[in-house]
């Protein structure tokens, strides 16, 4: 787990809960570019080795101590990637741990053990989000070494770690920050991805239903009408059925039209459509020539919702009469059907309102707003939102239903 990916957890309940989620840590695959870093990182060490050899004692204290400091840069490679998952405190530990190790080379190499401090502060900037702490870490590394170096006229070299310790800590913590930056455009851009995903399944669902309902209903007006006339008026079935294949057809290419993505609305389109389908239902209709009026952002959604409005009419309300409005900015559909008795609630931009419709005696037969809206009529709600309009659901002044679709207004 590398700058980018880790994320402090909550402390384990166990040593061997620790350590497993220690051992996955530095093990996770993308670890490799620390460890990459880490070990040229290390190069300048050799001078401390050479630091080693150079000053007085036996060989083997300086064996001894050429051995502590490879363990110690051993340490160093894989601490930070070993806490990076850790709650604060254990990290705290860790790295402080870190430090006070490396007093254990003061007997050999004195102000020198000063520059394996680098490194302490180079997990500190690795391990720690926090600011204050990597600041605190970093101030204790280069204020102790300069209160060492006055007192033992070791200066030059103290100030030079000092400036070392500085420079790699200001480098580090802002790659560090960088890098979460860069993990958190990562998970924003995934998150964009599967909104995308969420919405284009919502397009689908809209289009699905938007396609194949107002088809498959005046397929199956016409079917039935076909039925009864078999026997009636053979020639006009012939009609019929042959209005149902092109239809189906129809509703074929815009399937396909739907799944490629390509699909457009067009308003003039759909009341041509109207016109035949309240036909084939003995509805009479009363449109509008054309939807010129509309203004041409708004055409599209205005287009759908007078194919659900229509749709509706034929499968629900029993009338005898539709009319189809049209402003500017406006559409509305409107029946005389089953209606009487409904109440109409109107909703914020882009909602439905929700009606329940009485019976011819009276009786309230109240409509869930699941079962009453409908798929349509929520695909309808969304594609209003987008455009930033509302969809108003009730009552008509022919006595039946109403859905209309307005711009709404800042």
């Amino acid at each position: 787990m590398d700058l980018a990916s880790r994320t402090p957890a909550e402390r384990p309940a166990s040593w061997d809960e620790w350590w497993g989620r220690a051992r996955q840590s530095m093990t996770d695959r993308s670890t490799r570019g620390w460890y990459i870093g880490a070990s040229f990182g290390l190069l300048y060490q050799v001078l401390t080795v050479i630091a080693v050899w150079l000053s007085p004692g036996s060989t083997a204290a300086k064996v001894a101590a050429t051995v502590l400091l490879v363990i110690y840069c051993g340490i160093f490679v894989f601490l930070a990637p070993m806490v990076w998952w850790a709650p604060l405190r254990d990290r705290i530990i860790a790295v402080a741990g870190y430090w006070l190790i490396s007093f254990a080379f003061f007997p050999l190499l004195g102000g020198n053990t000063f520059w394996l401090w680098v490194l302490v502060a180079v997990v500190s900037a690795a391990v720690f989000e926090e600011f204050a702490i990597v600041a605190v870490f970093t101030a204790v590394l280069i204020l102790i070494p300069l209160i060492y170096g006055v007192l033992t006229d070791f200066v030059d070299s103290a100030a030079w770690s000092g400036i070392i310790t500085f420079s790699v800590t200001s480098m580090m913590f802002g790659l560090n920050r960088q890098m979460r930056t860069v993990r958190e455009l990562r998970q924003a851009q995934g998150e964009v991805a599967r909104l995308a995903v969420v919405e284009e399944r919502a397009r689908f669902s809209r289009d699905m239903h938007d396609v194949l309902g107002h088809s498959l209903t005046v397929v199956t007006v016409k079917s039935e009408l076909a039925r009864r006339l078999v026997t009636l008026d053979p020639a006009r079935a012939e009609e019929e059925i042959a209005d149902i294949e092109r239809l189906s057809r129809a509703a074929l290419t815009d399937l396909r039209a739907a799944v490629a993505g390509y699909r457009e609305m067009s308003l003039s389109t759909e009341l041509a459509a109207a016109q035949t389908a309240l036909a084939a239902a003995d509805i009479e209709a009363h449109l509008p020539r054309n939807g010129e009026i509309v203004r041409p952002e708004l055409r599209e959604l205005f287009g759908w919702v007078l194919r659900e409005g229509v749709t509706n009419v034929i499968r629900h309300s029993g009338a005898r009469n539709c009319w189809v409005e049209l402003t500017d900015d406006s559409l509305v559909v409107s029946d005389d059907g089953r209606g009487a008795g409904m109440v109409r609630v109107v909703g914020a931009v882009g909602v439905v309102g929700v009606v329940g419709v009485a019976g011819p005696d009276g009786d309230a037969i109240t409509a869930s707003v699941a079962s009453h809206r409908g798929n349509g009529l929520d695909g309808l709600v969304a594609r209003a939102r987008s455009a930033g309009a509302r969809v108003v659901a009730g009552p008509s002044v022919h006595g039946g239903f109403q859905l209309s679709v307005r711009k709404a207004t800042a």
